[in-house]
């Protein structure tokens, strides 16, 4: 449903971002704000871009948080190609990144530095409201188009008089040639009738009888959405979501990991990350083992070789066909050495499941990276720890 505004901030703003959009709404602004208004199975990024297509307006809650959020940054982007205006909040005096300063470079900004942040708020809903109404005038049509679609066809002017005469004086002189060829004919105690009526020999077209025509199956989406997360039930079986397609082997959106070419290391190491968690649902084990290090301190294992990652994804594959994993908000980006090794800690959910087996696992994690940048100036994973949140079993029909 389309909204107002669209609130873009960082997920660890989310207490105040919540805070503020809670009073805009109570003063009758309609907002749109992650991850409340995200519908259950829908994709995240498709969700965020219909959204603010179909906002009138953006507010930006800046912070040291949104300033190196990638997912700030590409919700920015977004408006600005949309023509939306956007509402610049500051929360914290801190200067613009350089990626956000290229969208950003008015000077004009609402400061709410000082606590409470609600004691900023009417500024804020004052400014958003001026711009809806400036949205509303201008999708209003202009007043003579709107006068020239009502006027009623009553109002339309008469033909002039001198056209009737003409046209009525052809009818007549029309009407007296014909009658005088039919006197003319020598034909006696007949009637001919100036239209004759159809003779037998016209008959209309035949009509054929198609044979119905194969209604085709709908063929399965090569990206289907995924169905929500089942509910937890105390009875031991439970059913599935809807079964998933198994992983091509070479998906479109499946990249390997490339050097930084002048990015901004944010940006670098954010799609590293999401390209990371993209691959594990290829069958393309060469693809996966390319993210990692030669060597790998790996959850509570210990140093594992490539040779074994490569041994333990073969097997993960083959045991769970089907599976998707999303990440949940931002990634949490840090630098360690410049230019040389970086931390990256995020959470994301899974679903795996094994339709021959009738199995399925649905559930949370959050991780910490380590990674470090080799000799080629490509990232590679040289440490993975992992806590599980969530995870629920169950079982389906077997296929």
């Amino acid at each position: 449903m389309p909204r107002d505004v669209f609130i873009s901030h960082s997920a660890q703003d989310k207490k105040v971002s919540e805070t503020i959009c809670a009073a805009l709404e109570q003063g009758g602004i309609r907002c749109w704000i992650a991850p409340r208004d995200v519908r259950p199975g829908k994709s995240f990024p498709g969700e965020i871009t219909r959204a603010i297509q179909q906002s009138k307006v953006m507010l930006l809650i800046f912070s040291r948080h949104s300033n190196s959020s990638e997912q700030v940054l590409r919700e920015v982007q977004l408006a600005v190609d949309c023509h939306l205006p956007i509402v610049r909040l500051r929360i914290e005096d801190i200067p613009l990144s350089d990626d956000l300063r290229y969208y950003l470079s008015t000077p004009h900004w609402l400061d709410a530095f000082s606590h409470p942040v609600s004691k900023h708020i009417p500024a804020v809903a004052s400014a958003i409201k001026e711009l809806l109404t400036q949205s509303a005038d201008v999708e209003k049509p202009p007043a003579e188009v709107a006068m020239k679609q009502k006027a009623p066809l009553d109002d339309r002017k008469p033909a002039p008089r001198w056209k009737l005469f003409v046209i009525a004086a052809v009818v007549l002189a029309v009407v007296l040639i014909a009658f005088a060829v039919f006197r003319s004919q020598k034909k006696t105690d007949v009637v001919v009738p100036i239209a004759p009526s159809p003779t037998p020999q016209q008959t209309s077209a035949p009509v054929l009888s198609a044979s119905p025509s194969p209604i085709p199956s709908p063929s399965p989406s090569p990206s289907p959405s995924p169905s929500p997360p089942p509910s937890p039930s105390p009875t031991p079986e439970r059913s599935s979501p809807t079964p998933l397609p198994s992983p091509s082997p070479t998906g479109s959106n499946q990249k390997a990991p490339v050097p930084r070419n002048d990015r901004a290391w944010q940006m670098w190491i954010d799609e590293f990350v999401h390209n990371f968690i993209a691959s594990n649902e290829t069958n393309d084990v060469d693809l996966a083992v390319s993210f990692y290090a030669p060597t790998v301190d790996l959850f509570e294992e210990g140093k594992k070789s490539s040779d074994a990652m490569r041994r333990d994804i073969e097997y993960y594959n083959a045991r769970w066909p089907s599976r998707r994993a999303t990440i949940r908000g931002d990634v949490r980006l840090g630098e360690k050495a410049k230019n040389h090794s970086y931390t990256a800690s995020f959470e994301h959910d899974y679903y795996v499941e094994n339709a021959s087996r009738g199995e399925w696992i649905n559930g949370a994690v959050a991780v910490d990276l380590q990674i470090t940048i080799d000799g080629d100036g490509v990232p590679r994973i040289v440490s993975m720890k992992q806590k599980t949140l969530r995870k629920d079993k169950g079982s389906m029909q077997k296929r």
